[in-house]
């Protein structure tokens, strides 16, 4: 029983490696302090600025306009490079974790060739395609690379 959950579970996660990938991604990539003290200082010189007068306070509105201005060259940069890294964690996260389940789905498939994933009752004829679903074992009964095999087409069909 625990093949068969386990199987099932590694199957759906291969195909669906986003439903991992993606909050992962999104933790990795959330602001940092420094980005958030930056932002706040622009909000703050910004309302600053607003209670200024442009005629009556050049020089003081200009100053703040050029504070405004480095900050946000600044976080721009910082942006951009957090952009870069955010494209190779993404690739990397993404491939990384279906080469890791493939693997484990292989070394599965090899280690439980000869163990059957269900048992099926007498009753049941799967005349035309028994030696199939259950290759490397008697028959009625479900190899774990069918199972494998069925569940990844399964997971194919189902988007989420």
């Amino acid at each position: 029983m625990l093949l068969l959950i386990v199987s099932t579970l590694l199957s759906f996660l291969s195909v669906h490696s986003k439903v991992i990938g993606k909050p992962v991604l999104q933790w990795l990539s959330k602001i940092s302090k420094e980005e958030d003290t930056k932002i706040y200082e622009i909000k703050k010189l910004k309302t600053e600025q607003q209670k200024l007068n442009m005629v009556d306070n050049f020089v003081e509105y200009s100053r703040i306009q050029r504070k405004i201005n480095r900050l946000t060259e600044s976080l721009g940069e910082i942006k951009n490079s957090k952009t870069a890294n955010n494209f190779y964690i993404k690739m990397g996260l993404s491939y990384g974790l279906k080469i890791v389940l493939a693997t484990l789905l292989i070394i599965l498939s090899i280690y439980y060739r000869k163990t059957p994933v269900l048992y099926l009752d007498n009753s049941v004829n799967l005349t035309p395609f028994g030696y199939f679903i259950s290759f490397p074992n008697s028959g009625n009964s479900v190899s774990f690379h069918f199972w494998v095999m069925c569940c990844t087409a399964v997971a194919r069909l189902i988007k989420l």
